[in-house]
């Protein structure tokens, strides 16, 4: 079997990552988008304040900027004037985040091997212990 993880442009700490938006943004990017998902908005120096306050190791402004400029940028958060500055939402909840990444990643598996990879797909998912096609089949609903 080939390995695919050698294509993966992804650190190996990002592939290991416990949750899936960590696994997909990094972890830093990924604390950062958390602040917005708790929160229903927040400047970059609410968000920094935040972050910070629950860090041993501090965090500067502008690491705290850039990383929500692109998350800006990739269309994870909205942005409204405020002052000299701006104050950022989430744009969707972690589910419809996740639903939307999911949906991406189904996109490039059908464009990128088509029929070859649904069958593979329907193959895994027959091989799925019962709980866990329940669980899976549940999610479906709910989305």
């Amino acid at each position: 079997m080939i390995d695919v993880a050698s294509f993966d442009r992804r650190t190996k700490r990002q592939r290991e990552s416990d949750g899936p938006l960590a696994r997909y943004l990094g972890e830093l990017q990924a604390e950062v988008l958390e602040v917005f998902l708790q929160r229903d908005s927040a400047t970059v120096r609410e968000a920094l304040e935040e972050m910070n306050g629950r860090r041993k190791r501090k965090l500067a402004y502008t690491t705290v900027l850039t990383l929500v400029s692109r998350l800006y940028g990739r269309g994870f958060l909205a942005r409204e004037a405020e002052g000299r500055g701006f104050r950022y939402r989430a744009v969707k909840d972690r589910e419809g985040l996740l639903g939307d990444l999911s949906d991406q990643l189904i996109d490039r598996l059908l464009a990128d091997f088509g029929d070859i990879g649904v069958a593979r797909l329907g193959e895994r998912l027959g091989d799925l212990d019962p709980d866990s096609l329940k669980k899976l089949k549940a999610a479906g609903e709910n989305s």
